[in-house]
């Protein structure tokens, strides 16, 4: 398996991992300037902006700042050759989302680019791909592949009552082309995309159940002793 690291636009941060980590993701956001990768050999794997960035590609009033993301993890992606683009489906959290608005707006889009499944809300909104039933539909409609958030994954099947591993497994029959995964607090509510430090979820049976060529994206904090330590503690489960 293959382990990466992940930052949003810190050089420092790479040159610390570089030859530590097997490649690199990056959340590319708007309005930053990242021809600093160009310093580096890894492979990079480029994440599109999400909903904490104002993005949602359910939502048809959101249309134009929508592509201007895509766009711009677009431009980064090919200055560093990437083979990759991670993107979240969207969320209908009102009367401008819906399904069909996804589906048209990945309709001719840049081909690397890979679904991520994201978690279940409630309180009136409800996330695309976050179950596998309806997450196997998205892509087939949309001929994409699967970008695996296991953290995602979990917090789903703990809200809908259901075992997590039974969801892990239908996820994984979906054969993604990527993962991400960071530490899990089982509580109320659920935390997500700790360090491993903090974490009190136990994934060694789960990433026993992983291809032996996956390449897993590290979604911890980014701190580099914190990022340090899980990458020792995953390379401890999957060597």
């Amino acid at each position: 398996m293959k382990i990466g690291v992940k930052t949003f636009d810190d050089p420092n941060f790479l040159k610390h991992f570089e030859n530590k980590a097997d490649f690199f993701e990056i959340m590319a956001i708007r309005g930053k300037n990242y021809s600093f990768l160009k310093k580096f050999s890894l492979p990079f794997v480029i994440h599109i902006e999400h909903q904490n960035f104002g993005i949602n590609i359910a939502d048809k009033t959101k249309q134009k700042i929508n592509l201007g993301s895509v766009n711009h993890a677009v431009k980064i992606a090919d200055r560093v050759n990437s083979k990759r683009l991670i993107l979240h489906p969207g969320i209908i959290e009102n009367k401008s989302c819906s399904i069909g608005n996804s589906l048209s707006f990945l309709d001719g889009l840049d081909k690397r680019i890979i679904m991520e499944n994201i978690p279940f809300r409630d309180k009136g909104k409800r996330s695309l791909c976050s179950t596998p039933e309806e997450t196997k539909e998205f892509l087939k409609e949309t001929g994409r592949k699967l970008c695996f958030d296991v953290n995602h994954c979990i917090e789903s099947s703990s809200f809908l009552k259901k075992d997590n591993l039974y969801f892990v497994k239908k996820f994984l029959e979906l054969n993604p082309v990527h993962f991400h995964i960071g530490g899990q607090k089982m509580t109320k509510p659920l935390e997500s995309h700790l360090s491993f430090k903090n974490s009190n979820f136990d994934f060694k049976d789960i990433l026993k159940l992983y291809p032996k060529n996956a390449e897993i994206t590290l979604e911890t904090e980014t701190d580099i002793e914190k990022v340090d330590y899980d990458l020792e503690f995953i390379r401890g489960i999957v060597d």
